[in-house]
């Protein structure tokens, strides 16, 4: 009777679990000893190109930044895109490769040279990938976890 007890704890354990409303899920930023998770931005531009932040974290110039990013996004292809002041103050944008291989979960990002001022990241999850008329891939974002560094 014991033993039928607990199992049925267990299960009903197992079975409550399931019904939990699912959450958003966390994208992870490190940088100088700090750390942030931020959810993904809820207010982004007609092609998600420009997302509202949802977190901020400092990142002096020189530091890297270090990403870690959960299963929901690591199994789909996924990409970071930044924009950054560079030591001459005009402000530029980049991105990292596309991680599609459905194994990255980690992505260390240095701004181009040691006096460039990392701005904005955002992390990108993809949906969807094309060609437009001059042949150049274009991404289609289904979710983007937006950064405003301090």
């Amino acid at each position: 009777m014991r033993r039928f007890g607990i199992a049925s704890l267990v299960v009903g354990g197992l079975l409550l679990a399931g019904c939990a409303a699912p959450h958003d899920p966390e994208v992870t930023f490190f940088a100088d000893g700090e750390t942030v998770r931020i959810t993904p931005s809820p207010v982004c531009d007609d092609k998600l190109e420009e997302c509202k932040p949802t977190g901020e974290l400092a990142v002096p110039s020189g530091k890297s930044l270090n990403i870690s990013v959960p299963k929901q996004v690591a199994e789909a292809p996924w990409l970071v895109v930044f924009r950054y002041r560079a030591a001459d103050g005009s402000v530029q944008k980049a991105r990292s490769a596309l991680f599609g291989d459905r194994g990255t979960y980690a992505y260390t990002l240095h701004a181009p040279t040691a006096a460039d001022q990392l701005m904005h990241v955002e992390v990108q999850r993809i949906g969807g990938i094309g060609v437009d008329e001059n042949q150049q891939s274009v991404f289609g974002v289904n979710a983007s976890w937006a950064l405003t560094i301090k």
